[in-house]
């Protein structure tokens, strides 16, 4: 009986460490591309994308973790193993019993890591995402090409030193017709992460800025100033891991939940944002055992041995568990007046419920 459970295991880890690395560097490629689209200097993202690995590798793991148990199991199953296993008076749960550790392993590290590392990554995350975005935004200037453009806004600047654009000049056309223009000897970048209900972004202070809008109609209105200080959001997009309920330790998650007001719309968003955070880390350990019971389950039901079936089915079942969490939750649970764990924990708790009743049928 020794000599099974150490098979099992050693060619679970072999095939667990190959997808880690595979997972893993096609997120982290993913990561990288839009910020080198966005015109970010290569060597910088390069540099900036493997610190975010152990971030990241938070969702590769589990994805390794079930890629392999169903590949494994899988290519037992149609090679005959499970059955000649089975004439030898050896239940198959003893296959699945044999990869336990490995996921009460891996749900011990994601608790851990959930609560004592994901807060500081995240906030890493989003300042250097930020930085990178300047420097992007720098590379620009020095190509002479607009710093930022839009279907009806358009910022230019004439050089950049550090953090400070030089002669910047921006116009906007209203669809009205509408004329705004404004110039900028100086600008600097500053960070603004936003409201809870807020896109993070870039805020652009401008030094004596020279402003003029000429407003539509007829006979058009023309107005100007000249403002001492004047800042404008530039939107970077929002990001899985750059919201700011995400970056807080789980002792304040818990604190605010406790005695933050619920009582204006954005106090409620704020509040279904933390509620979000709170849930999604105390859930990401129950959901790889989760994970591990349908894997398994699955394997030893309709297990096949084709790698590729395994990547596919995977990839299905870990974004079917986290996909809720993750992003439903905050992109829809936030607008809704119901605690977030409604959003949270089904998932996890019916693909648990459905891998049990299978690793029972073959047991």
């Amino acid at each position: 009986m020794r000599v099974l459970p150490r098979t099992v295991l050693k060619e679970v880890l072999l095939l667990g460490s190959f997808y880690a690395a595979v997972y893993l560097g096609l997120i982290l490629a993913g990561a990288a591309m839009p910020l080198i689209k966005q015109g970010a200097p290569i060597g910088a993202v390069l540099a900036f994308i493997p610190e975010q690995a152990l971030l990241l590798s938070l969702l590769a793991l589990p994805l390794a973790m079930v890629t392999a148990f169903l590949a494994c199991i899988g290519r037992m199953r149609e090679d005959g193993e499970l059955t000649a296993l089975q004439a030898a008076g050896v239940g198959t749960w003893q296959v699945a019993r044999a990869t336990l550790p490995i996921a009460i392993l891996l749900a011990v590290w994601m608790g851990v890591a959930a609560h004592l590392l994901l807060p500081g990554l995240t906030l890493r995350l989003f300042e250097g995402r930020g930085q990178l975005l300047r420097q992007a935004l720098a590379a620009k200037v020095e190509r002479r090409t607009p710093v930022w453009q839009e279907d009806t806004l358009v910022l230019a600047a004439h050089g950049a030193e550090d953090d400070r654009l030089i002669g910047l000049f921006g116009v906007q056309i209203d669809k009205d017709e509408g004329l705004s223009a404004v110039f900028a000897p100086e600008a600097r970048w500053t960070a603004d992460p936003g409201d809870d209900d807020e896109t993070p972004a870039l805020g652009l202070e401008m030094r004596q800025a020279r402003l003029m809008v000429r407003e539509a109609g007829e006979p058009p209105r023309v107005a100007t100033a000249v403002l001492p200080s004047w800042s404008v959001r530039i939107p970077t997009g929002r990001g899985n891991y750059q919201d700011k309920a995400d970056s807080l330790s789980t002792a304040e998650l818990l604190k605010r939940i406790r005695s933050a007001p619920e009582k204006t719309p954005r106090e409620q968003r704020a509040m279904r944002n933390y509620e979000r955070a709170w849930h999604t880390r105390l859930m990401l350990p129950v959901a790889i055992i989760a994970l591990w019971a349908f894997s398994c389950g699955l394997a030893l039901a309709v297990g096949r041995g084709n790698r590729m079936l395994s990547v596919c089915l995977g990839i299905v079942t870990v974004v079917a568990v986290l996909f809720p969490a993750m992003v439903l939750a905050k992109e829809v649970g936030e607008r809704l007046l119901i605690d977030a764990a409604v959003w949270v924990w089904p998932p996890p708790l019916i693909i648990g419920a459905v891998g049990a009743w299978l690793l029972r049928r073959h047991r």
